[in-house]
């Protein structure tokens, strides 16, 4: 018993440590990028006519970090959106992947 609760604990870890960093890692770069010194936390919440799907909010950070030379790669955009649609958004549809 012991054993079996042990490799599960150890495959969860596996598991989820990426997806964890990931988020502290975007987290770290939303701060430090200083995006709530343009937006407020109303700002995050979904419009109608604004934001209203995952695309959209990954479109938005992508013209945000452009417009204000942040230098992130894809990739941080990307953790970044993820960032802000688990945190405010609740959006069901993430990006799909590129092969």
């Amino acid at each position: 018993m012991f054993y079996m609760n042990h490799k599960l604990i150890i495959t969860l870890l596996i598991f989820f440590t990426p997806l964890i960093l990931s988020c502290e890692e975007a987290k770290k770069l939303f701060k430090e990028a200083k995006c709530m010194s343009c937006h407020n936390t109303r700002d995050f919440q979904a419009k109608e006519k604004k934001v209203n799907n995952f695309k959209k909010l990954h479109k938005s950070v992508e013209a945000c970090a452009f417009g204000n030379n942040v230098g992130w790669f894809d990739e941080e955009v990307e953790d970044v959106s993820k960032y802000l649609n688990n945190k405010y958004y609740h959006f069901k549809d993430p990006l799909p992947k590129e092969d």
